[in-house]
């Protein structure tokens, strides 16, 4: 079985990955959860480095995205299926 951990995320984050995961339901056609999404991400950010570059240069609007970028860069090394 599994382990999983709990991460903190600021209110704002949490509404603006659930908006994200139900555009993701939509696309795939399929329930997912948040640790799907995140892995999701994570390999198409990874898969695609223009994406991070593009948040590293274009940060949201009052959001800071260094948590964000922090996160991404960490799951990437943790990954072993690249």
């Amino acid at each position: 079985m599994p382990e999983y951990t709990s991460i903190r995320v600021r209110k704002d984050t949490k509404r603006l990955l659930e908006k994200v995961l139900i555009d993701y339901e939509s696309k795939l056609k399929r329930r997912l959860d948040y640790d799907e999404l995140l892995r999701i991400l994570a390999h198409e950010t990874r898969a695609r480095p223009w994406l991070l570059r593009l948040l590293v240069e274009n940060p949201v609007k009052g959001h800071s995205t260094d948590e964000a970028q922090r996160l991404l860069r960490s799951e990437r090394k943790r990954d072993t299926r690249f």
